[in-house]
């Protein structure tokens, strides 16, 4: 049984999995105030006012476009600021005369198309609360509920209950994922025996486990969006109800594992 659900408010690098908590390395946003870029983006700044997001290397090379641009200018078909042969304008913004190669051009455009989606000051969900109540098909007398929230402080609750209410005992594996548009996946684990009345043991599997997780801070902060998927299994083993979770929600740049 599973659940998706796809917040509305608008990952590559190995992926890193451990059983306890693995902690990604934080980096500030690279400006300040409403046009504040997500991790790992600076401003453009091909002209003052240019807040559009880009990697420091596009950075760096907008710079040095501007400084040299007048040796890239001659009198031609377009007037003074006509390009010398091989070179474009880069056109970054409505009037931008700047003379780049071609490539420089069409990574201007991809970029001012990425735009919205790499700055921070979108709106972000706060908490993220996943309630569910879980049932099996097939007869499988099995049924309970899980129960996970994130705060963007990077605090988090994880707790749910499974009963067994018939004969056959059943091996019980749970997950959540949640993963940020930031590129971090955040995956909330439990296994556990329920035993039917034909074994002796406890019917029931409760974990309640809460604490705080310094890269869901981080990456709460560099997010505007989130994918959730939450699956249970009696035949799956852990490994594959967290694989199957995690393909729900595509592919992520890193993974931090809590297990409870």
């Amino acid at each position: 049984m599973n659940h998706v659900s796809r917040s509305p408010l608008g990952l590559a690098a190995a992926v890193a999995m451990t059983a306890g908590l693995a902690v990604l390395p934080a980096a500030p946003a690279s400006a300040a105030g409403p046009d504040t870029c997500v991790q790992g983006y600076v401003w453009r700044e091909a002209r003052p006012s240019d807040h559009v997001c880009v990697t420091p290397a596009v950075r760096t090379l907008t710079a040095q476009d501007n400084r040299i641009r007048a040796s890239r200018w001659t009198n031609g078909e377009y007037g003074p600021h006509t390009c010398v042969n091989g070179y474009v304008w880069r056109e970054a913004f409505t009037g931008d005369d700047v003379c780049v190669l071609p490539s420089v051009r069409a990574q201007a455009r991809a970029d001012n198309a990425a735009a919205a989606s790499r700055r921070a000051s979108t709106k972000r969900p706060s908490p993220i609360t996943l309630n569910r109540n879980v049932t099996f098909s097939g007869g499988v007398p099995v049924g309970g509920w899980t129960s996970l929230t994130l705060y963007g402080n990077g605090t988090y609750q994880w707790s749910g209950h499974m009963h067994d209410s018939g004969a056959t005992s059943y091996n019980i594996s749970g997950v959540c994922v949640v993963r940020l548009s930031s590129g971090s996946a955040f995956v909330f684990e439990t296994s556990g025996r329920l035993h039917g009345s034909f074994d002796s043991g406890s019917r029931d599997h409760n974990w309640s486990k809460s604490g705080s997780i310094p890269a869901l801070s981080a990456a709460w902060r560099a997010s505007s969006s989130y994918t959730a998927s939450c699956k249970n299994s009696v035949k799956l083993n852990l490994a594959g109800t967290v694989d199957s979770a995690l393909d729900a929600v595509g592919y992520a740049s890193k993974v931090i594992a809590i297990f409870a």
